[in-house]
């Protein structure tokens, strides 16, 4: 997604006040490989995960800590997030059994609901 983060970028750059507060997270799977490549994103602070969706997990979560935070609000660690999503991964066949869904062919929609309602039945305790 090339376009749109040089839109965003360009727009946190150029716009107006409310664009200009935005915050982004730049991932890539190996440090400095965007350097091979035609861009100016360097001065970027991009983060690798080494194709490692737990350090994936673990970089988010730290990410959003900082204004999760600000608003009074704690995000579990890294770990205890991944470890929650290979729980929900795992429980993901049956959940979509119960509501008649197709695991190939869930949508955003069915994905976000099929998370809130896991969510509710396993609360972070």
């Amino acid at each position: 997604m090339p376009l749109e983060l040089g839109l965003f970028l360009g727009a946190k750059e150029f716009g107006d006040a409310d664009q200009q507060s935005k915050r982004s997270l730049v991932l890539d799977r190996t440090p400095y490989r965007y350097q091979r490549f035609c861009s100016d994103i360097a001065g970027q602070d991009i983060e690798a995960h080494g194709d490692k969706p737990a350090k994936a997990i673990e970089l988010v979560r730290n990410w959003l800590s900082g204004p999760a935070a600000e608003h009074g609000s704690r995000i579990p660690s890294g770990s205890v997030v991944a470890e929650r999503y290979l729980q929900f991964i795992a429980d993901l066949p049956q959940w979509c059994e119960r509501q008649k869904l197709v695991i190939s062919q869930l949508t955003y929609g069915d994905d976000d609901l099929l998370i809130i309602d896991w969510l509710k039945t396993k609360p972070v305790v």
